[in-house]
């Protein structure tokens, strides 16, 4: 199945919009006499974009023309159209070569065709269908999608579920399967973990909503145990402060649902105050910390199975819902810290000072350690005492890793036959080397990680993408053309594998720029200069110095050739 055409009645910024999605013919829309002609284009060479590639949309245009609008509407007009679009539409598809037009119009007869075209009225979705959005850019934007579009942004990672994986947990199992090697870039090779601490975590206000009366008692303690790590060795300093930190953030969670009803936290703060009074006797760090798990085993398994529907979301998930399953499996491993294998190669990294000190440690990400910081990684990428991310990786290259594990992620359990994926500026903070090679290991990716039928919409202000798509592929969107779209096979220009400043000097980019706004000011301002005739030999020596810094070996030649005349 394929998606060829969309047009809206108005959307956003958009008035009578029609976008084609389909390489080798293109529809039109006329809203006034109602009918929907086609015009055929010569097919692009069989397999063009790889086996598995329908076809592939670029979406072209200057900021603000409506790029990321353009793409949303094609995911909700695909998924739930009737209830995010309160006006008129159609959705022109092909399956098995047969065109078939979705239409949802109010109080008008049904559109026209003059090619061979079978109309059904628009249902809910489109199917079989899946919907995947991604969007590097990270703003304030909330897209509201339909639940059968994937919405995979970065916008939307920071308000996932917790049942979800983090987005470093999902590059982790992205790098070690099968499917990382396709992307042909280096694998990152330090680990940071961050642990966020006491005063880091919370206000004192916060701290005395969970600590109610006992706040004096337990601020003495936290303050007494930061003492106990301050020059300990780094390999120590890790595995204590990792249980002091795991202790708290299941403290925290009992007293959220201490809040919503749960009667076991009083008992839990009596026992906790009685073993306050004991710690202090301990002579090493190392004992306080492995007596503060054990005593948090002892006292979660006095919980009683009934009350866990007035547990916190986080720590129901935790639990496995009552059973316990992962938050044994964490305290088995912390309890194991202890055999931390010394081949994990550890830096031990402090930022801030006092009672606001960050403590970062920094593991190498090798054939040695990578089994157990999979594992670590498994267990406790969703606990909210610690920041887990790469070091000493590109943005780019970070960038390359969040697309593709969060597309891994999405699709390795999808069942679909079908799949629309829509990246608005994937290729945007990527350095243009980068840039360049995006589209390339799209194709060669997406194939490895989804066995089904692909087809890809992108959104871009570069001319890089321009280049690797014929100009059948491209829609350019601009709100100075009618009805804000042009087709790319109204070019005079073929794009593909066209020359880079060529494309970008198209109107819908650059114009008839050659230069940027500040070097075209001073260009013109030494011209100007240069043509006058009464100059100085200071004033000259100071013009000759900017001529030797131009590129443009012609600008420059004429103005030397004015001041040595002069």
């Amino acid at each position: 199945m394929k998606v060829c055409y969309i047009w809206v009645k108005d959307f956003r910024n958009f008035d009578n919009l029609g976008l084609n999605l389909s390489s080798s013919s293109k529809f039109y829309f006329d809203n006034f006499d109602n009918t929907i002609t086609k015009e055929d284009i010569v097919e692009l060479p069989e397999n063009f974009f790889g086996k598995s590639i329908s076809d592939v949309t670029g979406i072209i245009g200057k900021n603000g023309s409506g790029k990321s609008n353009a793409l949303e509407l094609i995911c909700k007009i695909l998924k739930g159209g009737k209830t995010f679009l309160k006006t008129n539409f159609i959705i022109i598809i092909e399956i098995a070569g047969e065109l078939i037009c979705h239409y949802y119009f109010e109080n008008r007869a049904k559109p026209r065709a003059n090619f061979k075209l079978k109309f059904e009225e628009f249902s809910g979705n489109i199917n079989p269908l899946k919907v995947i959005f991604f969007s590097n850019v990270f703003d304030d934007r909330r897209n509201g999608f339909d639940k059968e579009v994937s919405d995979i942004s970065v916008n939307n990672s920071f308000k996932y579920k917790p049942s979800r994986s983090t987005d470093f947990g999902k590059q982790i199992k992205f790098i070690n399967s099968k499917i990382f090697k396709f992307l042909d870039i280096e694998l990152p090779t330090e680990v940071q973990v961050k642990f966020k601490t006491g005063n880091n975590r919370y206000n004192s206000s916060m701290q005395q909503r969970m600590y109610g009366e006992n706040y004096d008692l337990i601020i003495d303690f936290q303050k007494f145990f930061r003492d106990r790590i301050r020059d300990i060795k780094p390999h120590n300093k890790f595995v204590n402060l990792f249980r002091f930190n795991y202790f708290f953030e299941i403290f925290e969670l009992l007293s959220k649902s201490h809040r919503n009803g749960y009667s076991g936290f009083d008992v839990f703060l009596q026992n906790f105050n009685k073993f306050l009074e004991e710690i202090y006797n301990f002579k090493y760090t190392e004992e306080i910390t492995e007596k503060l798990i054990l005593f948090l085993e002892n006292e979660l398994v006095k919980i009683n199975p009934e009350e866990f529907n007035l547990f916190d979301e986080d720590f129901s998930i935790k639990t496995n819902r009552g059973n316990f399953g992962l938050i044994k499996k964490q305290i088995n491993f912390i309890k194991e810290l202890k055999e931390l294998p010394i081949s994990l190669e550890l830096q031990y990294s402090p930022e801030g000072a006092r009672n606001r000190t960050l403590d970062n440690f920094i593991f190498d990400y090798s054939n040695k350690s990578k089994n157990y910081i999979n594992e670590f990684i498994h267990l406790f990428e969703k606990s909210t005492f610690l920041d887990i991310n790469w070091l000493g990786i590109s943005s780019g290259q970070k960038a390359y890793l969040n697309l593709f594990s969060s597309i891994y992620d999405e699709l390795k359990y999808t069942r679909q036959e079908n799949l629309l994926l829509c990246i608005d500026e994937g290729d945007l903070y990527l350095h243009p080397k980068w840039q360049i090679e995006f589209f390339d290991k799209l194709l060669k990716v997406l194939p490895t990680i989804y066995l089904g039928r692909i087809q890809l919409v992108l959104t871009s202000h570069s001319p890089f993408l321009l280049s690797d798509l014929p100009k059948q592929n491209i829609t350019i969107l601009d709100r100075e053309f009618n009805n804000s779209t042009i087709d790319g096979i109204r070019l005079k220009t073929n794009t593909f594998g066209g020359n880079l400043y060529d494309l970008y000097s198209e109107p819908f980019f650059l114009g008839n720029k050659r230069t940027s706004d500040f070097a075209y000011d001073k260009i013109k301002i030494l011209i100007e200069s240069a043509e006058s005739k009464l100059l100085s030999s200071t004033e000259k020596k100071e013009l000759l110095k900017l001529s030797d810094l131009l590129g443009d070996e012609i600008i420059q030649f004429r103005i030397n050739k004015l001041l040595q005349d002069d």
